[in-house]
């Protein structure tokens, strides 16, 4: 299976992404609504906001590691 995106202008279909396939293939389209996905998305990051179950790592106790345990460090 592939999924490639594509914009769809009314009429016709417009592959973004070369796909190369010689012999007809069954597809299934899906039409995506921008705004019920950003609602989600925002209710979803409040969600997690207001959600309790990392309030552990806020503990001085889960604070065990240090910049000496980096594999590699980074320049700031």
């Amino acid at each position: 299976m592939l999924s490639v995106k594509a914009i769809y202008d009314g009429k016709n279909i417009k592959l973004l992404e070369k796909v190369d396939f010689n012999e007809p293939k069954e597809v299934i389209v899906t039409f995506l609504d921008k705004e019920p996905i950003d609602e989600l998305s925002k209710d979803l990051y409040k969600l997690a906001e207001e959600n309790k179950s990392f309030d552990f790592l806020k503990e001085p106790q889960e604070d065990i590691y240090t910049d000496a345990d980096l594999k590699v460090k980074f320049k700031k």
